[in-house]
Order: structure tokens, then sequence, then C-alpha cells
């Protein structure tokens, strides 16, 4: 499965590089948790931003809200979109294209809350 990943800039000196896109293959038939366990996020993809606390959303490309990281936590949160076959998210081209929203310092527990549906 091919992922094409891009993640917003943390700051000016970050934005030469934005989108700071990437393509990466996996094995087919993972789920969103264990694609960005395989993707390594939080770490290593992921700056690291003074203070230790960041918050980062992952939006598919309907820009649905799959799951929330956190510099502080070890591996990332999915939420109800982002649970089953990353392979349905998948475009006309085979490609499931996967942005990382820089959320900040907003607190990620607080951020996971705001985006549960309902």
């Amino acid at each position: 499965m091919r992922i094409l990943l891009t993640r917003d800039s943390v700051s000016a000196g970050d934005d030469t590089d934005a989108p700071h896109a990437e393509a990466v293959t996996l094995p087919d038939g993972l789920d969103t948790p264990a694609a960005l366990a395989a993707l390594g996020l939080p770490r290593p993809r992921l700056p690291l931003i003074g203070g230790g606390r960041a918050t980062w959303v992952v939006r598919g490309a309907d820009s649905s809200a799959l799951a929330v990281l956190a510099q502080q936590w070890p591996r990332p949160r999915p939420l109800p979109a982002g649970l089953g076959p990353l392979e349905r998210l998948a475009g006309a081209d085979g490609a499931v294209r996967l942005h990382l929203e820089y959320r900040r310092q907003t607190d990620p527990a607080a951020e996971y809350e705001r985006l549960l549906p309902g």
C-alpha cells in the first residue's frame, strides 16, 4: 500500500520543505493504528518541539480526523474514522493520502475529545 504523507510546518524555518511530502510503501492490510506505528509516528517523522509538548491530528484526503498524535504520547490514539483497514481510504490511484495537521501545544486529550463524533 502506498502512503503519500504530508505535514504542516511548525515554524518559519520549517517552511522551506513544506508540505514535507513523502511517499512510503507499507504492507497491505494494515489498520490505521498499525500503519501509523509502521510509519514511525509520532517519532521520528515529526519534528521535536521545544518544551516537549506538541499535538498533531492525522487527516485523510477528505479531511476526516483519523487519529491524534502527541509528542508526549508513546503512540497514536485512533478516532472512530481511523478504525478499520487503511486501504478503504485509497484514492483512484490506489494511494492513501494522509496529512499531519499541527495543533501546536493544544492538550492532546482535549483535542481527542473535541474530535469525537456526537
